[in-house]
């Protein structure tokens, strides 16, 4: 009985021990002596993955915002897209550090890289990357298991929302993140992957920048058959409503949505994904009357 014991303990031990290689979003091979049991994470749509992996009990530090899912709430917050606590990261001791890699300054990244902790770079600007990330993320932390179901029914459910707006009629869509000064996304932000899938046109899709800045004369000019705003509501799109000739204002298409993750690329974001779906079908209804 003691012989199997000490077996059991040194294959369990053994396991622990094995070392993890990932490549990550930046094509930097990084090798771990042993899963990595303590993480910290730069940002929430990192968090949210590293939870969807099974890796949510070794999260020990996140960044601001990191509210996917709700038990990330209880994690300490170590800075945000702008402002790294150096201090606090190293007292947390982590095995490795996870930074998103086009929104975490460069300049913070060089100091962490001076604290000699592994830094492992994560980008998710599509659809389809959120469930190789959260497979990455798994084999980071030895949760492989957990991770592959869950990004398993990721793709599952993505593939059944693709094939519910398949062949729908395309509309031409601006979407409004602040309205002063008058912001949209570019192809680069996942919400334009996600009007794709509903059938929308980003009517500024040809802008490679995430968030960039335009001008009221520009939407006028595209003339957008729907315009659509997240967090700001009703009253931030008010005054599209004065402009009469937009196609959007005559078909009353001028539309707020509550969809908190939309812009999230981590797997939170398919419940915002479907109820934008289901606000341009409306909007195709009412564009045929």
């Amino acid at each position: 009985m003691i012989r199997c014991l000490a077996l059991l303990a040194l294959l369990v031990t053994g396991i622990a021990g094995a070392s993890v290689t990932v490549t990550d979003d930046a094509g930097r091979t990084l090798t771990l002596k042993a899963p990595a049991r303590r993480i910290v994470s730069l940002a929430p749509n990192i968090t949210d993955a590293l939870f969807a992996a099974g890796a949510g009990a070794y999260v020990v530090g996140t960044s601001r915002f990191s509210d996917h899912p709700a038990e990330a709430k209880k994690v300490a917050i170590v800075g945000d897209a702008t402002m790294i606590d150096l201090e606090r990261i190293v007292g947390l001791k982590p095995d490795i550090i996870v930074v998103w890699r086009s929104g975490t300054p460069a300049a913070q990244v060089e100091k962490l890289s001076r604290l000699g902790i592994p830094i492992f770079y994560s980008e998710t600007t599509r659809l389809a990357d959120v469930a190789p990330a959260t497979r990455r993320f798994g084999v980071l932390a030895g949760t492989q298991d957990q991770a592959e179901r869950n990004a398993a029914a990721f793709d599952a459910a993505l593939a059944r929302l693709r094939d519910s707006y398949a062949g729908k009629t395309r509309l031409k869509v601006f979407y409004q993140i602040w309205d002063r000064p008058l912001m949209t996304i570019g192809h680069a932000q996942i919400i334009d992957d996600a009007l794709d899938l509903c059938g929308g046109d980003n009517i500024f899709g040809d802008l490679a920048q995430a968030a960039p800045t335009v001008t009221r004369e520009a939407v006028l000019a595209r003339n957008p058959d729907v315009i659509v705003g997240g967090d700001g509501g009703h009253d931030a799109l008010a005054g599209w409503r004065r402009s009469g000739f937009l196609s959007a204002v005559k078909h009353d298409n001028v539309i707020a949505i509550d969809a908190p993750t939309l812009a999230l690329p981590s797997p939170s974001i398919l419940g915002s994904v479907d109820r934008l779906c289901h606000a341009l079908d409306e909007a195709r209804d009412r564009g045929r009357h």
